[in-house]
């Protein structure tokens, strides 16, 4: 029964460090260069699109080069959280 409570305690774990990694990225933007809501904004302010940099102006989203990536990266954190779960809550041998 305990290795049933570790895979469980483990996988909570994982789920949770993986979806806190997801929701931090996509609370930063890490997804896009420029962003969909950044250009709406700038057009409704009058602009033709949003200015990044003096004398760049985007008029269509751009996304991040390592946006592909950051599944990967969430689902890392999360199988090395519920690793570390799993092998910090068996049993100690006795010396």
């Amino acid at each position: 029964m305990s290795n049933m409570r570790n895979l469980v305690a483990s996988t909570v774990v994982a789920l949770f460090v993986g979806g806190g990694a997801m929701a931090y990225d996509k609370w930063k933007g890490a997804e896009w260069v420029v962003s969909p809501e950044q250009i709406a904004e700038a057009k409704a302010g009058g602009n033709a699109g949003y200015q990044s940099a003096p004398g760049t102006v985007a008029v269509r989203p751009i996304r991040s080069e390592i946006a592909d990536v950051l599944p990967f990266k969430w689902l890392l954190y999360g199988v090395a959280a519920g690793a570390l779960t799993f092998v910090s809550l068996r049993k100690k041998k006795a010396a």
